[in-house]
């Protein structure tokens, strides 16, 4: 006893000299319970800090630890958890000086004073030591660990659409959803058969599906060596001498999330063996705004041009490459065939290998520059906007039409890949009309602006090209006709859409000033909600329902009007004011209500998605907005007023969200007990979770399904703890058992009295509504429990109010332990005397025989979750669990005191020597289940 004071001792003067943290499992019960309060104070804390970061929209740009310091990024702000910084404990000492120890931990000495030894002896010292962290005492390791690492560790996830920050402390963990801030990239151009993009010609076609490239030489990029600097004034300079390359095709991407800015990235074009291609990869935001891009395109009233979130991306070549790297860095070692590459977003491959470039086998040598071609003159870069010939100032001119009057800047191209580089002017018969109607060129010359006051007027533009070998063309006059700005492209502020298992699966969208803003003139020319359309864009299958008609989608017919005028259909969209009143915009009441919508609810009631391939993460819905042309247009048809862009953030909920735990759980394990055994069965309940909320009417538990339940064989392997297939349903009135492996789960029953195992590890699972990807998983421990585990004797009294269990059961004047009387339901004690609990039942005690000799059976008929009559008989068993007390005894004041029954009354003592009124003592009846497992009871009693 003095060595195991003394290593107690020592364990407490450890945890007050070592920065490290301790975990035990022996004689250290109050050191424990200290770090017990410490990692749940960590797990209060972390908590704490997730709340802090939901509270700024939950969603984690950036999550780091350094100098004790835990940083969370969100929404630009971070949110800190201090964390002590952890020295370590590499090396522990123990010395006897004098009558006190000196303890040395990494070289700090603690003294603990000794108290003095019985007689003067010398106290006995343990020997200590750190071996790989696990403190020995005497050469036992003590199930003792000692940090000396830091406890934080963080962990990444990038699965696409569940992307996640963990972050542990100390056994405890936290994870945050992360941001929508990985860039996904999806090419939108293709022009061969196998999906790839060619950077070419300027002028290339288009072949997408049908076929591949020629390989002609003069489909390449077209090149060329200047051997000495060249003057030029237009928006590249003058050239210098080395490469000069002509127009490229520029490929068209589509971003996503849509508010990720391509631009503020270091892009590069990758070879699946990570070598860089020698190009600048240029990423500009929409077509209008965009350079050349691949393809043409007739005139087109309604073009919009490429959609918010996407990109065309353009390469500027190395001006100090030579001719022979220009024909082979592109191509493979044996120059049979084209590299092809990936695009790189600051070094993270975000693209199949899709991309080629692909150039000219030998230099240009034009010896004079082609006249400008107002059928080659591009605006907004894509395609051919010349319009048949119109008579201006006295000739038949090309027209160039349909430039928006938006007062956006618009690029302006040439569609030949032999030009290096052009340059435009307001002519000078236009300049004074051009001041007036807010037509102006960009100060570096590549774009032009109209206002709304230029909107069917025709200006003149001088047009002068150079091309790769430097030649430079006659300056020509290019007429171009401005189109009224028909369009208006929104993007509102992303909606965060919650999965749920609720009937109520409606979106609803914020839509501001979408149609507080239009015109009254528009507002009425809308006229119907058939000009009100909504989509999926990017040909997304995997939102939550689909947007268009027929079964089971919307009824355009019927959405839109206020509840008590729905009269069919099982999806709708529903619109609201902005005190969020329905508003009725049924076709007759469409001009006066339609400027009053402030709000849309995508409205779908059902237990499942429409949609059961669904998936969480960004998608992308949007409204088009148009209006019947008037007689007083000059077209006939639809206009578009406006189209609104609304990213929707589909988020899974946590487990925890939807389930709680139910009084079965001791911290991150659930305790279940034996049930429906028999010599060859035994079963146990999963039901170990209830639903968070009554909001989805307390039926959730009964969908969970158990995906796994494993023990940890002897020899340290997972195994599976179960036979047949597991429940999947694990609550409500269809709820499943779990039959064990019985053979593995008494496998040394006959010499242990105990279970192979008792602790499993489970995973549920839990499908909201119907659709896969919206899959929820909740790892936890099982304990599980024997089937009289954790019975005991209780002795119950009337206090004068209520019945209450007492310190000490009563012996009477026969030294009997008066039995008590347990209602019908084995719940209610209604008269005083000893009983038997179990699984928070009162059990009653059959009368019965025990002489000691032979083995009486304590029966306990139909084992079904612990709620059974306890029975005494020697009397045959059949077709019910038995039950066997294989030893009584008891002790009374040191007499020489058994049991000599138990019998109607309740439990007999007998002595040889009399009992004396005030004796306490103790009984102790030991079971034995049908499965072996040995259990006692004890209860202490009083002589009365």
């Amino acid at each position: 006893m003095r060595k195991k004071y003394l290593s107690a001792l020592l364990f407490g003067a450890l945890l007050f000299a070592s920065a490290g943290t301790f975990t035990s499992c022996k004689d250290y019960d109050d050191d424990i319970n200290n770090l017990s309060q410490r990692i749940d104070q960590v797990a209060s804390d972390l908590n704490d800090l997730k709340t802090k970061v939901d509270a700024l929209g939950g969603y984690v740009e950036n999550v780091s630890f350094a100098d004790g310091v835990l940083s969370v990024t969100t929404g630009g702000n971070t949110v800190t958890y201090n964390i002590p910084d952890k020295t370590g404990v590499n090396e522990v000492t123990l010395a006897l000086e004098g009558n006190n120890l000196v303890l040395t931990v990494d070289g700090t000495a603690t003294t603990i004073e000794l108290p003095a030894g019985e007689s003067g002896e010398t106290p006995e010292i343990p020997e200590i030591e750190v071996i790989d962290g696990v403190l020995y005492i005497n050469g036992e390791a003590q199930d003792l660990k000692v940090d000396v690492e830091s406890n934080v560790t963080i962990i990444e996830s990038t699965i696409p659409g569940n992307e996640t920050y963990t972050v542990m402390v100390n056994g405890e963990e936290v994870t945050f959803a992360k941001a929508f801030a990985d860039v996904r990239i999806s090419l939108e151009t293709i022009n061969d058969a196998d999906g790839n993009f060619y950077f070419t010609d300027a002028k290339f076609a288009n072949t997408t599906t049908s076929g591949n490239p020629s390989g002609k030489q003069e489909n390449g990029i077209h090149w060329a060596i200047a051997s000495s600097d060249i003057a030029w004034d237009g928006p590249k300079g003058n050239i210098k001498a080395g490469m000069v390359v002509g127009q490229v095709t520029a490929a068209e991407v589509s971003v996503r999330p849509i508010n990720y800015d391509l631009t503020t990235a270091k892009l590069t074009l990758v070879s699946s063996k990570g070598v860089e291609a020698p190009v600048t990869v240029i990423a500009t935001p929409g077509q209008k705004q965009g350079p050349l891009a691949n393809g043409t395109r007739s005139a087109d009233v309604n073009y919009s041009g490429v959609e918010q979130g996407d990109y065309v991306l353009s390469l500027q070549f190395d001006p100090t490459m030579t001719d022979e790297e220009m024909v082979s860095a592109f191509a493979n070692a044996t120059q049979t065939g084209n590299i092809k590459y990936a695009l790189a977003v600051d070094g993270v491959v975000a693209t199949d290998y899709k991309f080629i470039i692909d150039t000219q086998l030998k230099a240009d040598a034009q010896s004079s520059c082609e006249t400008p071609d107002a059928s080659k003159f591009v605006i907004g870069g894509e395609g051919d906007y010349r319009s048949s010939y119109e008579y201006i100032d006295g000739a038949w001119r090309d027209v160039v039409i349909n430039m928006p009057a938006d007062g956006l800047a618009h690029r302006m191209t040439y569609l030949d890949g032999r030009i290096y580089d052009m340059k435009v002017a307001i002519n000078a018969r236009d300049v004074n009309d051009a001041e007036v109607y807010g037509v102006t060129i960009s100060d570096d010359g590549t774009c032009i602006t109209a206002g709304e006051n230029a909107v069917n007027r025709t200006f003149a533009l001088d047009v002068t090209l150079i091309d790769v070998n430097g030649n430079i063309s006659t300056t020509e006059t290019i007429f171009i006709r401005f189109a009224e700005a028909d369009q208006q492209e929104v993007t509102l502020s992303p909606v965060t859409y919650n999965v749920t298992p609720a009937a109520d699966k409606s979106v609803l969208v914020d839509l501001g000033d979408v149609f507080s803003s239009l015109s009254a003139s528009d507002a009425i020319a809308i006229n119907s909600l058939s000009n009100v359309t909504w989509a999926i864009e990017n040909n997304d299958a995997y939102f939550l329902w689909n947007l268009g008609t027929g079964t089971g989608t919307f009824d355009y017919l019927n959405y839109g009007r206020v509840s008590s005028d729905w009269s069919g259909g099982y999806n709708r969209i529903m619109y609201y004011d902005e005190n969020m009143n329905g508003i009725d915009v049924s076709d007759d009441k469409m001009d006066e209500n339609v400027k009053k919508i402030r709000y849309a609810r995508l409205i779908m009631n059902g237990t499942n998605y429409s949609n059961s391939q669904a998936q969480d993460g960004e998608h992308l819905i949007s409204i088009t907005i148009n209006r019947e042309i008037s007689a007083s247009d000059t077209d006939s048809g639809n206009r578009l007023v406006k189209k609104v862009n609304i990213p929707v953030h589909v988020v899974v909920p946590a487990w925890e969200d939807l389930f709680k735990t139910t009084s079965q759980w001791n911290g991150n394990t659930y305790i279940t007990r034996l049930t429906n055994v028999t010599s060859t069965q035994a079963q146990i309940s999963m039901d170990a979770f209830q639903d968070a909320s009554t909001a989805w009417g307390n039926s959730l538990n009964d969908a969970i399904a158990i995906t796994e339940l494993k023990y940890a064989t002897p020899d340290g392997r997972d195994a599976d703890a179960y036979t047949g297939s597991l429940p999947t349903t694990v609550g409500g009135v269809g709820a499943q058992l779990v039959s064990l492996d019985y053979a593995a789960l008494t496998d040394d029953i006959a010499s242990t009295h105990k279970l192979t195992f008792t602790e499993m590890s489970a995973k549920a699972e839990y499908v909201i509504g119907g659709v896969a990807d919206f899959t929820i998983e909740k790892e936890f421990n099982v304990q599980l429990k024997t089937i009289f585990e954790d019975a005991k004797l209780v002795y119950y009294i009337w206090n004068g109010s209520a019945w209450v269990a007492a310190a000490n059961a009563k012996m009477n004047a026969s030294d009997i332990i008066v039995k008590g009387i347990v209602d019908a339901d084995n719940e209610t004690i209604t008269n005083e005397g000893l009983v038997l609990e179990l699984n928070g039942y009162k059990h009653r005690i059959a009368s019965a025989f025990f002489d000691g000799t032979r083995s009486i059976a304590l029966k306990a008929n139909n084992i079904t979750g612990g709620e059974f009559d306890i029975k005494y008989s020697n009397s045959s068993m059949s077709n019910e669990s038995d039950i066997n007390i294989w030893k009584l005894d008891a002790q009374a004041g040191g007499l020489n005191v058994n049991v000599d029954r138990v019998e109607q009354d309740g439990v007999k003592v007998t002595s040889a020597t009399s009992i004396d009124s005030g004796t306490s003592g103790s009984v102790t009846l030991y079971f034995e289940d049908i499965m072996g497992v040995q259990t006692e009871a004890s209860i202490n009693f009083v002589k009365q």
